[in-house]
Parts: structure tokens; C-alpha cells; sequence
């Protein structure tokens, strides 16, 4: 039952949850040997392997087979292009379905779990390193968290503005745990084993082990495990009498990790990573060739008689050639694994990458550096160390921004190869906790109707325009100060600095200072070129000349229509597209309903857009006796009374064939307009409808 949760019985035995290198503590892995369905019943035997919500009052930290009571959820499905696929990802990370526990009792304690204790062994470790490099720098805390997420992989804590940063700088893969960190582990354990005077046998066990330790710590991210795989066969190729070649290790690093598991293979992290690296084994000394005779001493200058400057100048040549090739070859290596995951170009890579690698590598030395001070109790030299490495990582959240805010610093390319689409398309999101946007293309330009917040920009409307190639807007029409219809307004307006559009009521005088519109209006001028406000019956020209005219038609509010909730003075526009018409009505309560009513507002159209508005009595049939629609697009929320679609218009609906379009079942509609009519078609449930122009003309 994909769409609803069923009540079970869960006998299984539990594991720390781990997220990369982060461990949660709410939540548990579960090895399932018995289900039972219902309340009551017998359990039958079965192997399969779920995510566990665990109760409040339960800390796992006894290994065992636990008994557990509660609803049991299959992971949701993408409700939008782009989206992040919830249920793929679970596939391929070995879990099927999700259980949220009501109770969770011990029924027989397990002494011997290696798995388990060694997960809460990493836990341990990631604490310590965690505390070691924050020592001294604790109010520093963007700084912090950029050298936690480079140490550890916890890039969570670092916020997504400065990923973003790294991301559109070409330069994410600093900002999370590499082969470089692991190779920069173990060229500084490697000095301090040979500084302690261990044998070369005994360094080399020794170094294999911390590799691989770290490696597990941080998450057995594939870039780790094939730097720690590749590090043993590099070591371990004396032992019998072998050279060791960079190709043959990889490819031996490879056929490991898919070994162990084949998942891994769909991984975009796992392709990235050795993708990158066989570009830089195969293409690095070719272009060094080619850099040679600039890197190289005079030919005609025999060495011997050669000055220490004239060395040093071509070691510094060398290893700037070096840098260059190997960030060219791993650009190379990547742009087709970029383009196929994300349709994203990052040209500004080459050049960000010269600078932020030898930072991060320095950094990385450093915060070993600081490690070995916290093992040894050197605290006063570790703060000190700790204060270098947090100036290092502003450095490198500097540098990363002021690169990608470069023009064409980053770019989305369209890479659908579709046939010719049609003139103009509008897409209505499905968009969770009362949310909304919708995204209009009029010919080659790109309008918003609303952003969502700033979650759903991220997880829904941004994914969407990186895949449909859209990296600049011309316009957004913003409905009312609700925070989750207009909270990404300040992200959304930085994709091109398009035009804005409100009612007259926005920003409302009355919101505080944090509130959405009123922090866009810090930045933006109100009653501008850039920030125009309407009322009823005005006008907002999309496109004209000789493609089909587009605009929208302002029905509410007036001036005089200051209502209190955000919901009742929020913009109302009917959309003219060629012959079609779109009532946009956004989360209009009963007050606009009412007014829309009785004020004689021409409503006829053929497609109705709605939310839930969800403190007011809204939904009323009055709008669809007057509107005519052949379609209504409706948010839902099942879950919560107030923001689940009115059976009354589901009622209306079928009684008057309109089509009807529940989002939360059909996902987010696509309407695509030609002369002759729209097509409406749903992402989730493949729902489809036409309706022709002749009963608009």
C-alpha cells in the first residue's frame, strides 16, 4: 500500500543508523526476521532489511532482537521532475520500507555483533576528532562546520549555502571526504611512522590499518574505500616482488567494492569518483608532454652548472604544471558524469580548483596536525593549530563563493532532446505542508507563480529547473506573504535577477522584519522597474508579438481589501494563453471567494488552479458555478482535516465531469498549450486529459 501505512509487528535485530558519517540516534537499522500484519495475529518468517524509527525513550545501545509495534511506510515516490527518487535510493541502499515504532522491546541481548560495536566504535571516534578540531575555534561556527564536513564527510553541518558555494564552484569534492583526504592521511601518518622509527613491515600494516580505520569512520564513502584499496595494493606490491600501476590498482579497487556491493555501480559518488580518477590516470601525462619543454631547465643549460634559483623556478613550473593538468584531466573526466546526473557545467572549475586544492590539502595536514596534538595532550598548540585551519576554511567558503558568483561561473544545460515543444507549458508542483509554486514557460522565457519555501526550492522547484537547462527567470509572480508559497523568493530572484510581481498589499506593513517579502525588500526596491504591485484589473503582459500572447489578468485584490490573514488579501489572476484561461487562485480563503462572487469578477475559464487554504473555510462550489472549469488542479494533504481537498468539490467535480487533479495522487500536471487546446498530463500516476479551445473563444 504505497500510499497509506500499515500496522505491523516487527522481530529483528537493530543497528546504529548511520547517514555517510553521521549517526542518528532517533532512528535504526533493521535485520528482519519475522513480520507480523495487523495488531494481532501470528508472525511468518522474513528476511528483508527496514529503516526503524525508534520510540523516544529508547537508546539503542545493546545489540540484540528486538520486538517492535507500529506503522510501516514504503518510501515516497518522486511527485516531480527532477525530484530526489526516495525509493530508488533505499533499493540501492539495502532497505525496502521504513517502520515508525510505537515500542521497541528487547527480547533476547546478543553479545557478539562486530557490526554493531564497531558502528558505535566509529560514533566514538567521530566524536573525538570532532571535539579535537573544534577546540578553540567553538564560536566559530561556519568555520567549524567546513572543517568537519572536510575531516568527516558531515557536510550537513555546514548548511546548504556553503555547499551551494562549493557545488556551483566546480569544488564540492573538497568540501567532502576524497581520495585526497585519505592520501594526505596517509602521507602524515607515514612521516609520523617512520619519525617513531617503526620497521617498514610493521609501518606498513600499521598505515594500512588507520587508512582503512578512516575510511570507515567517515562513511565508506566509494572515494575512501578506493583510496584505502588502492593505498594497500600500492603498499603491499613489494611484498611480492610487483610495481604497482595506477590503472591495474583502480581497476582491482573496482572490482572489490562491486564485489562487496554491486549497488554501488549506479552510485553517481561511485562513478564520479573512479570516472575522475582514470581521467587523471589516463590524460595527466599526456598533457604534462605537452607543458614539458616550459617546465623543464634550459636544454642547452647542463644541470650540474644550473643556479639554485634555476631549479627552484622549474620545480615551481612543475608543480604548477602538475596542478593544472590534473585539475584539466579530472574537469575532463567528470563534465559527462555532470551532465548526465545533473545536467550542470562548472567552467569556472578549472580555475577554482588551482587555488582551493592546495588550500584543502594544506588544511587536511593541519588538521592531522591537530590530531596528533590532541593524542599527545598538547592543548595550548592545538588551539593554535585549530585557529590556522578555521582561517584556512574561511578562505576556502570565500574563495568558493567568489568564484561561483562569476558570470557563467556554473550553467544548466537542457539535455531532454525533445521534439519541438509547444508554445507555451505551465507545470503546478506538488509541494508538501500547504505549499505552492508553479513554473510557466512563454516561449524561451522562464516565469515562476509562487517559489515554496526554502525546502522545497531546494528539493523540488531547483532540481526541476537544473534539469529542464533553465538557469535564468524573467519574472515571478508572488501570491501572498506565506512563508511556504513565497519563503525561496530571495534564492529564486538570484537565477537572473528577474522581475517581481505582488499584490498591492505586499509586503504587508504589518509583517515583521524576517518575514519573506519584507527581507526581499531590503534587497530589491518596491514600486520599481524590478518590484511592480497590482490590483484588480490590471494587467501583467508575458509575452506578445507574433508567439502566442500570454497574460495575466489581475482579479484581486483592491486597494481596499487589507484583510488581516496573508490567505484573504492574496493575489488572484486569470491566465490568457492564446485562447485558454487559467483561474490562478492560490490559497484564496471564504472572504476572497465571496468577494470574487459577489463583485461579478468574469471567473469563466477552463482550468482552475487551487490550494487548501488552511485556517479558513475555502473550497466553495459558488467559485466553480461561476468559473465553468473542464479541470481543477487541487492541493491535498490527507493527513490533516484542514488541508485535505473538500469533498464537496469532489463531489461538483464528478457530477459535472470536470476533470480533476488531486496532487497529492497525481503528482505535479503539466500543461502544455497549442492552438488547438491543452493537454494536461500527471507525473506520479500518468493521469492525462485534453480539453480543446473552442469553449474559451
Amino acid at each position: 500500500m504505497p500510499d497509506r501505512p500499515a500496522a505491523v509487528g516487527v522481530m529483528g535485530r537493530l543497528y546504529p543508523w548511520t547517514e555517510g558519517a553521521e549517526m542518528n540516534q532517533s532512528q535504526a537499522l533493521c535485520d528482519v526476521t519475522e513480520l507480523r500484519w495487523g495488531r494481532t495475529g501470528l508472525y511468518v518468517p522474513v528476511r528483508a532489511r527496514i529503516k526503524v524509527a525508534l520510540p523516544h525513550e529508547l537508546k539503542l545501545t545493546q545489540p540484540g532482537i528486538y520486538e517492535m509495534e507500529g506503522n510501516l511506510f514504503l518510501p515516497p515516490s518522486p511527485q516531480n521532475p527532477g525530484q530526489f527518487d526516495s525509493a530508488e535510493y533505499a533499493l540501492r541502499s539495502g532497505w525496502v520500507a521504513v517502520v515508525k515504532a510505537d515500542s521497541a522491546v528487547l527480547k533476547k541481548a546478543e553479545w557478539w555483533s562486530p557490526n554493531f560495536h564497531l558502528l558505535l566504535w566509529a560514533e566514538s571516534s567521530r566524536q573525538w576528532i570532532s571535539q579535537a578540531l573544534a577546540r578553540g575555534i567553538e564560536d566559530r561556527e561556519e568555520d567549524m562546520a567546513v572543517l568537519l564536513a572536510m575531516a568527516l564527510g558531515a557536510s550537513d553541518a555546514a548548511g546548504e549555502e556553503i555547499e551551494d558555494a562549493f557545488r556551483d564552484s566546480g569544488t564540492l569534492h573538497i568540501f567532502a571526504v576524497s581520495g585526497l583526504h585519505v592520501v594526505m592521511l596517509a602521507a602524515v601518518v607515514a612521516f609520523v611512522l617512520r619519525w617513531l622509527g617503526l620497521g617498514k613491515g610493521r609501518a606498513v600494516v600499521w598505515l594500512i590499518a588507520i587508512v582503512f580505520g578512516y575510511a570507515y569512520i567517515t562513511g565508506w564513502r566509494p572515494s575512501a574505500a578506493r583510496a584505502a584499496f588502492m593505498i594497500t595494493l600500492v603498499l603491499a606490491a613489494p611484498w611480492w616482488n610487483r610495481r604497482s600501476s595506477v590503472q591495474n590498482s583502480l581497476g582491482a579497487a573496482v572490482l572489490i567494492l562491486l564485489a562487496y556491493d554491486s549497488h554501488q555501480l549506479f552510485l553517481p559518488g561511485f562513478q564520479l569518483s573512479f570516472g575522475v580518477l582514470w581521467a587523471i590516470a589516463l590524460l595527466t601525462p599526456s598533457l604534462l608532454a605537452v607543458l614539458r619543454p616550459w617546465t623543464e631547465l634550459d636544454p642547452f643549460l647542463p644541470p650540474a652548472i644550473a643556479s639554485r634559483w634555476q631549479h627552484l623556478s622549474a620545480d615551481c613550473r612543475q608543480w604548477l604544471a602538475s596542478l593544472v593538468c590534473v585539475s584539466l584531466a579530472a574537469w575532463i573526466g567528470s563534465l559527462p558524469l555532470m551532465l548526465g546526473h545533473f545536467q550542470t557545467v562548472t567552467p569556472v572549475g578549472l580555475l577554482a580548483n588551482l587555488f582551493l586544492v592546495p588550500i584543502s590539502g594544506i588544511s587536511i595536514g593541519v588538521s592531522c596536525a591537530s590530531l596528533v596534538c590532541a593524542a599527545v595532550g598538547a592543548g595550548g598548540l592545538q588551539m593554535l593549530v585549530n585557529c590556522v585551519n578555521a582561517f584556512l576554511a574561511w578562505l576556502m567558503v570565500f574563495l568558493a563563493s567568489w568564484f561561483s558568483s562569476l558570470p557563467l561561473a556554473h550553467f544548466t544545460l537542457d539535455l531532454r532532446f525533445e521534439t519541438v515543444p509547444p508554445p507555451v507549458e505551465l507545470r503546478v508542483f506538488h509541494l508538501s505542508a500547504g505549499g505552492a509554486a508553479n513554473h510557466l514557460r512563454a516561449g524561451d522565457s522562464q516565469w515562476l507563480l509562487d517559489t515554496g519555501n526554502v525546502r522545497a526550492w531546494r528539493g523540488v522547484l531547483r532540481p526541476f529547473l537544473r534539469h529542464q537547462g533553465i538557469n535564468q527567470l524573467k519574472g515571478i509572480i508572488l501570491s501572498h506573504g506565506d512563508m511556504a508559497h513565497v519563503g525561496a523568493a530571495d534564492l529564486a530572484y538570484r537565477l537572473g535577477k528577474p522581475r517581481l510581481f505582488t499584490s498591492v498589499h505586499e509586503p504587508w506593513q504589518f509583517d515583521p522584519p524576517f518575514a519573506s517579502l519584507q527581507q526581499l525588500a531590503t534587497k530589491v526596491p518596491v514600486d520599481s522597474v524590478a518590484w511592480h504591485r497590482y490590483q484588480a484589473e490590471d494587467r501583467i503582459e508575458i509575452q506578445g508579438g507574433d508567439a502566442m500572447p500570454v497574460h495575466a489578468e489581475v482579479l484581486y485584490p483592491l486597494l481596499q481589501d487589507d484583510a488581516e490573514k496573508a490567505d484573504d488579501r492574496g493575489l488572484v489572476i486569470k491566465l490568457h494563453v492564446g485562447k485558454m484561461r487559467v483561474l490562478w487562485l492560490a490559497d484564496a480563503g471564504f472572504i476572497t471567494e465571496k468577494k470574487l462572487v459577489e463583485r461579478g469578477a468574469d471567473l469563466t475559464c477552463d482550468v482552475v488552479v487551487r490550494g487548501q487554504h488552511s485556517a479558513d473555510f475555502s473550497g466553495l462550489t459558488e467559485i466553480l458555478v461561476h468559473a465553468k472549469p473542464r479541470v481543477l488542479i487541487s492541493s491535498n494533504d490527507s493527513r490533516f482535516p484542514e488541508e485535505s481537498l473538500p469533498s464537496r468539490l469532489r463531489d461538483y467535480c464528478a457530477s459535472h465531469q470536470i476533470h480533476l487533479f488531486d496532487l497529492e495522487i497525481a503528482g505535479s500536471v503539466q500543461l502544455s498549450f497549442t492552438d488547438s487546446g491543452a493537454e494536461l498530463k500527471a507525473f506520479r500516476n500518468g493521469q492525462m486529459a485534453f480539453i480543446g479551445s473552442s469553449a474559451s473563444q
